[in-house]
């Protein structure tokens, strides 16, 4: 009777290990990974073949396991892109990895051939990298990953398509936030330099260089205070353009290289109104020439600068009064001039469609009544092109990294 007893006591002993065995296994490998098929070596290492989750865009996992059935030693993950994963694991963590591109040969079993060496990687804690060097098909370096010191700052550095000649730099600190980026071009200057002191890709300081080395620009960006900062002269010394945007208004101050003003523009989106003056020089002094109404968009999107030209006025020094040039709905036609004169009428030059040849000169009370009203002769008159133009005498910096990697500490 005790001998069937300590049987039974047995098997159940053996049934529940042999299930906690199992349900470790589970909770060493994705929730959602399904077991399909395992093999067992002569050296009673066992291999367990794994369907993936689909979210993690693997086709196959394969994992060794130690005779204990519990321990990881190995194991090779085929991905979706056709990269084959080689891993390898202390105390059941990834520590170090080989990746390599599939045989060019789709034919037969080729897409589970390891071809070219992709990438090498090695892993902190399974998903920190401390090393990780990835490699183009044709062979050359596409970039390189290393720990500067253990537990701190992390480099990647990224290479044109000679292997050798260094694009970009980027530093993450011990917290894996992005801190600082030198971007250069193919000449090795340096092109743009990026730092975070917020640790975000979207709040950044900026500043942008020529190829001789000069400052050409400097700006900060914000997706709450949007976008505020400087160009500079060709020598890199004193500025020329300051500016501020953001989703309620926008400002800009434009300068001679003599540090003349020459252009402001004030805009409030929400009054839906950019004001734009222009100054010259006369006698010495910067006096304003014109000054234009648009309408402005309530963006700073794609549309921000879709605006539409209401009217100019401008002030004519020989006569000493400032005129009016009105425009048409579109805002691209100018429809009619209007000047003032010493007894309060206005004289209105109305223009045909061409927007250059007038066709009457009507003299207007203050009230609006036309008082005479003469042919204008087929006369014809014009202005300078940035009275009527959305001209900027220098302008934004309009940086755009399209060609940036992902914004991530390190990526597969």
């Amino acid at each position: 009777m005790k001998k069937h007893f300590h049987t039974a006591v047995f098997l159940v002993i053996v049934f529940l290990l042999t299930l906690a065995i199992i349900v470790v296994q589970s909770l060493l490998t994705a929730s959602k990974e399904r077991e399909f098929a395992r093999a067992t070596f002569a050296d009673k290492t066992t291999e367990v073949a794994y369907i993936p989750d689909p979210a993690t865009k693997q086709r196959l996992k394969l994992i060794r396991f130690a005779q204990d059935g519990v321990t990881q030693l190995s194991g090779t993950i085929y991905w979706n892109s056709g990269l084959i994963e080689d891993l390898k694991f202390s105390k059941n963590v990834v520590v170090s990895s080989i990746e390599y591109y599939p045989l060019d040969n789709k034919e037969g079993d080729a897409h589970v051939i390891r071809g070219s060496k992709r990438a090498i990687s090695q892993f902190a804690d399974g998903v920190t990298y401390t090393y990780h060097a990835v490699y183009r098909p044709d062979g050359t370096l596409e970039r390189l990953g290393r720990l500067l010191q253990a537990g701190g700052s992390y480099q990647s550095t990224f290479y044109f398509e000679d292997g050798k000649t260094v694009s970009r730099e980027r530093i993450f600190d011990g917290l894996k936030h992005f801190r600082q980026e030198k971007i250069y071009r193919l000449d090795g200057s340096l092109l743009a330099s990026t730092y975070s002191k917020a640790g975000d890709f979207s709040k950044t300081e900026t500043s942008l260089y020529r190829a001789d080395g000069t400052l050409y620009a400097d700006f900060t960006r914000d997706p709450i205070d949007g976008e505020k900062g400087h160009v500079y002269t060709l020598d890199g010394r004193s500025m020329i353009l300051e500016y501020v945007r953001d989703y309620y208004s926008l400002q800009e101050i434009f300068l001679d290289e003599r540090g003349n003003l020459i252009q402001n523009r004030d805009g409030s989106r929400m009054g839906g109104l950019l004001t734009v003056r222009g100054y010259t020089q006369v006698k010495g002094k910067m006096l304003m020439q014109y000054r234009q109404r648009w309408t402005l968009s309530q963006t700073i999107g794609p549309d921000a600068n879709k605006h539409r030209l209401l009217r100019v006025e401008y002030f004519d020094f020989a006569a000493k009064v400032t005129c009016e040039i009105q425009m048409d709905v579109a805002g691209t036609t100018i429809t009619a001039v209007s000047c003032p004169q010493k007894d309060g009428s206005a004289l209105v030059q109305r223009l045909s469609a061409d927007g250059t040849t007038v066709q009457s000169i009507d003299r207007v009370s203050r009230a609006g009544k036309v008082i005479s009203s003469l042919s204008g002769s087929n006369k014809t008159i014009s202005f300078p092109e940035q009275w009527l133009k959305d001209y900027r005498p220098t302008p934004l910096p309009e940086w755009k990294d399209n060609e940036a990697p992902p914004p991530l500490y390190d990526f597969h």
